[in-house]
């Protein structure tokens, strides 16, 4: 069996997950976690991530790293029939429009997503600055890491939820990091649009701390134990809460308003991942809020996950892994 390793580099922590393929099963082989340095410095961050490839004793692995949507540009472009050879040069073209960096800085990749009875092609376009790509090239090659792709986390989350998710046309995914979240839309199984928004778990912390004149490792506390409980401390930390959630949901329910725009259709699913999705309460909150069903990430739902012993309770800690397991599925599924 062939490993392939799925890596988060998580603003709060680094992640990840080893994957094979044991005839029709995806098999767990290995899952680990550090956090990330606090100045996120390349030296410290090459450091901690070398010493968890060592403690996990990862060799002769295959390796697929997210990149964050903030720090990528990402653009649903359609074109006119062109053969596949032709489709990097018209995105070029197209490129002008949307990536605000001079084009001879960047790296452009793209996926088709489909074509239709013209032979007209909706092409989901990536774009990332080459000065990043070579960071993290040098970064895995410093750990002795064969990194074979480097995506975008919308790129994971969709394979992700393509894996997990059955009978759903329309999918908005919100994965809610420290600093940053992610909105993910999806349309029979394709990315129609990705944006970050620059609000995670870390404002939801502020919030209260600000609101209610608590330091920031108390608010962290009070907001994992509490949340948006309207019954829990008279519903205190919910009310501290509130701006932030407001100004988040706001962003969704606008994501939401395009996708139905742009297909007529509802969309049929929210699926919460990343550190801040099992805020107490959250996935209630949003669902009053936005009339859609919530549900939290479940990454290891079709995975064998028997074959070692795992140092974490999935059923409660799994949903955080989602990102690195969706990049360790690239070469598997």
């Amino acid at each position: 069996m062939s490993n392939f390793v799925g890596i988060d580099l998580g603003v709060g922590s680094i992640k990840i997950v080893s994957l094979s393929k044991d005839g029709d099963k995806v098999v767990l082989d290995n899952i680990g976690e550090v956090k990330t340095p606090q100045f996120n410095k390349l030296s410290e961050v090459s450091r901690v991530l070398k010493s968890l490839v060592s403690e996990m004793k990862l060799s002769n692995c295959q390796a697929v790293v997210s990149i964050p949507e903030n720090k990528i540009v990402s653009r649903l472009v359609l074109l006119p029939p062109l053969k596949d050879s032709e489709i990097k040069d018209a995105l070029w073209f197209e490129a002008e429009t949307f990536v605000p960096f001079p084009l001879d800085e960047v790296s452009i990749d793209y996926e088709v997503i489909s074509t239709d009875e013209a032979g007209r092609l909706s092409v989901f376009a990536i774009a990332a600055r080459n000065d990043l790509i070579a960071e993290y090239v040098k970064l895995f090659k410093n750990c002795g890491i064969d990194l074979v792709a480097i995506e975008p986390t919308s790129l994971s989350l969709k394979r992700l939820v393509n894996q997990i998710v059955v009978n759903s046309v329309s999918i908005m995914v919100l994965d809610i990091g420290k600093k940053f979240s992610d909105i993910i839309s999806l349309h029979n199984s394709n990315i129609s649009f990705a944006r970050s928004l620059s609000v995670g778990g870390e404002s939801l912390t502020r919030s209260i701390s600000v609101n209610l004149g608590l330091d920031m490792a108390s608010a962290e506390e009070y907001k994992k134990a509490y949340g948006m409980k309207e019954m829990e401390l008279e519903g205190k930390i919910k009310n501290a809460i509130m701006p932030v959630f407001e100004s988040l949901s706001e962003e969704v329910r606008r994501a939401i308003a395009m996708h139905v725009e742009s297909y007529n259709k509802s969309v049929d699913l929210l699926i919460l991942s990343g550190g801040g999705a099992k805020m107490p309460g959250l996935a209630e909150e949003l669902t009053k809020k936005l009339g859609v069903e919530v549900q939290i990430m479940q990454p290891f739902l079709k995975i064998d996950t028997t074959r070692i012993v795992v140092p974490i309770d999935l059923n409660i800690d799994g949903y955080r892994f989602a990102v690195a397991v969706g990049s360790a599925l690239r070469a598997l599924l």
